[in-house]
């Protein structure tokens, strides 16, 4: 029988694999504002689903014990589990300061050699490939880049009359490497790699600074431009699976319990804590449960609330962002007679960090349509991040 590694070197993080599939995760690190939900962000990210869990905190310290599991469809390949155990250290606040340290000595170590020049985290990079048009492309690149741990704030995707893909990225490198000669070209290679595979051909891949002028995010208006023909169909609230939250007062005298039911699905307890973030509320225990029939439960010890309405307010806020967790609007007729517009539309947490894995499982399903991009704008509006900012 197949051993699978314990990653316990690690004073905050440990990961301890049962299968390729499923592993145990522990989180025991200093607490902040937010834990929660990065944490369950960088899981979702990775594609998995909570199946149990328990996160506690005593205001200093936090403590997370959870269930983690592929979910069916998310590709066949195993789960990096180590890379999985390497983001998770990045949440921890201890561990932040620790990569920015390592960050700089390399830098350091790199201007004395004299082979590039010391790398700025946050710069802007644009990513620029060029090959043959197929099916399936945006998501191979898009795949790539996320394995790269390139994070892509803005993108601008067009196909040419010679079927020609042109694809611009504008990312940023969240190992603070760029734009060292290595880091570059281990960029450029494997995305040349994915790029190129399935008969794409010979792919060329160009890596440059962004001009001062480009900012990570960018108005959107042009999202919403009323076309005079053409129809809009949106995926309404009833479609997604409807959830219950409920308050309980009467289980703990020093918190109200917030208790909520819903079908399972991925991204459902980043969507919980999400919300939590946004709305400021502070938890001090929270439990994972699944029942059966794929029902999963998910119980939020928080601060003590006794107003009715604000008991019904955060309800309210929990159950929209349990039941509806992006906006998706098919215009029938898009830039011609033969081309069909998608638009999906997912908000900003109140840090501003986008949604995981939107881009990747857009593109993805429209790889198993067999349906082909022949334009595509990614952009973030953070102009009212945490208040439904896109």
């Amino acid at each position: 029988m197949q051993r699978f590694a314990d990653y316990e070197q690690d004073d905050f993080v440990s990961v301890t694999p049962s299968s390729d599939t499923e592993a145990q995760v522990r989180v025991t690190c200093p607490d902040k504002t937010g834990l929660g939900s990065d944490i369950s962000r960088t899981i979702f990210d990775f594609g998995l689903v909570t199946t149990k869990g328990d996160f506690a905190t005593d205001g200093k310290w936090a403590f997370v014990l959870v269930t983690v599991k592929k979910q069916a469809g998310m590709g066949s390949g195993p789960v990096n589990w180590d890379l999985l155990r390497l983001r998770l250290e990045n949440q921890c606040p201890s561990k932040a300061s620790i990569s920015t340290l390592s960050s700089l000595n390399l830098a350091a170590q790199d201007s004395e050699e004299g082979n590039c020049a010391e790398p700025k985290p946050g710069t802007m990079y644009i990513l620029q490939v060029e090959v043959e048009d197929r099916v399936g492309l945006l998501h191979d690149v898009t795949q790539e880049l996320w394995a790269c741990e390139l994070t892509v704030h803005r993108a601008h995707i067009s196909t040419s009359p010679a079927n020609s893909a042109v694809d611009l990225f504008y990312i940023t490198d969240d190992r603070n490497e760029l734009p060292s000669e290595v880091r570059v070209a281990e960029i450029s290679r494997n995305v040349q790699r994915q790029a190129g595979r399935r008969g794409g051909g010979t792919a060329r891949v160009m890596l440059t600074p962004a001009p001062t002028f480009v900012s990570k995010t960018q108005g959107s208006s042009r999202l919403y431009e009323q076309h005079s023909i053409g129809k809009i169909e949106t995926a309404s609230a009833t479609q997604y699976s409807e959830a219950t939250v409920t308050v309980d007062n009467l289980m703990s005298k020093a918190h109200t319990v917030f208790q909520m039911r819903s079908r399972d699905r991925k991204g459902l307890l980043y969507d919980v804590l999400r919300a939590s973030k946004d709305l400021k509320v502070h938890i001090s225990y929270a439990k994972v449960e699944m029942r059966g029939r794929g029902i999963c439960e998910v119980d939020l010890f928080v601060a003590r609330c006794t107003n009715l309405e604000e008991q019904r307010y955060l309800c309210q806020r929990y159950k929209e962002n349990i039941e509806r967790p992006v906006s998706v609007q098919i215009m029938t007729m898009g830039l011609d007679e033969i081309t069909t517009e998608l638009r999906v539309m997912a908000p900003l947490d109140i840090s501003g960090h986008t949604r995981p894995r939107v881009l990747l499982d857009v593109t993805e399903a429209l790889r198993q349509l067999k349906v082909m991009v022949f334009k595509a704008d990614i952009i973030t509006d953070g102009r009212s991040a945490g208040a439904g900012g896109e």
